[in-house]
């Protein structure tokens, strides 16, 4: 990694970004106690107000405990910590290789090549260390299933809008690898002046997801929340939940008309 895109802790070193996944700024403070009171937050957890924070997933905040195990941490609930890697070195070299292969998957138009670099960085990353990879709702299997569902899958979400002549509209948008629906449609919304108050509701093909990277559930209701949100299929907190929303959503798209 060049030195202009890392944030060094000690004598390990993380990319400022990857992808949706992570990110860091040089600024941010690194007890996670004194993180949460720079933003307006809350480590509910005591245990985990001194823990070395090295970034957010938009969602959780990746930490090392007291015994150098990297742990996700949710602020302002009492939520149990993710595991993310048996140790700080063990999650700055996968965080590596997630960035680099990112750099392959996207820069690539041909799905055979996005595959293997996916099933490489699967690989390194489970050889590397296989305890990140010994629970299911582990944090790296959920980065890995995100970066295949959203490869292999496409989906669409719909928001209801008033404009500003008070006509309502429903604007729609698929997602992209790493990128959900959701995420890219109220950017696109925002950038063209629209305000959470002129949603009026919000469907999504598949269920908002609580996912590293995106967190679509978490960050809907907080900007929406006087919105309801709807879904056809399933997409919850287990990964047997999770395929099956998968699997119905190619059985319904593959019904479609051609």
């Amino acid at each position: 990694m060049n030195d202009s895109g890392v944030r060094r802790f000690g004598e390990i070193a993380v990319p400022l970004t990857a992808g949706p996944y992570f990110a860091t700024a040089e600024s941010d403070p690194v007890p996670l106690r004194e993180f949460a009171e720079s933003v307006g937050r809350t480590v509910v957890r005591d245990e985990c107000g001194q823990w070395t924070r090295f970034g957010s997933d938009r969602g959780f905040e990746l930490c090392a405990d007291t015994e150098g195990v990297v742990r996700a941490v949710l602020l302002d609930w009492a939520e149990e910590s993710r595991f993310v890697n048996s140790t700080q070195e063990r999650f700055a070299q996968s965080l590596a290789l997630l960035d680099q292969a990112l750099t392959a998957i996207l820069g690539t138009d041909v799905p055979q090549e996005a595959a293997a670099a996916y099933a490489e960085l699967e690989q390194r990353l489970r050889t590397l260390d296989p305890q990140a990879f010994e629970g299911r709702e582990h944090w790296w299997p959920l980065v890995l299933d995100d970066l295949r569902d959203t490869a292999s899958a496409e989906w669409f979400t719909a928001f209801e809008i008033v404009n500003d002549r008070g006509e309502k509209q429903i604007i729609t948008q698929a997602g992209d690898i790493g990128v959900h629906p959701e995420e890219r449609l109220w950017a696109r919304l925002r950038a063209a002046g629209v305000e959470p108050e002129q949603v009026l509701g919000i469907h999504t093909e598949l269920e908002a997801c609580f996912m590293p990277g995106h967190y679509c559930s978490l960050w809907l209701g907080q900007v929406f929340p006087q919105v309801r949100l709807t879904h056809n299929f399933p997409y919850g907190e287990t990964a047997a939940s999770r395929a099956e929303g998968i699997r119905q959503l190619r059985e319904a798209a593959a019904q479609q008309p051609q």
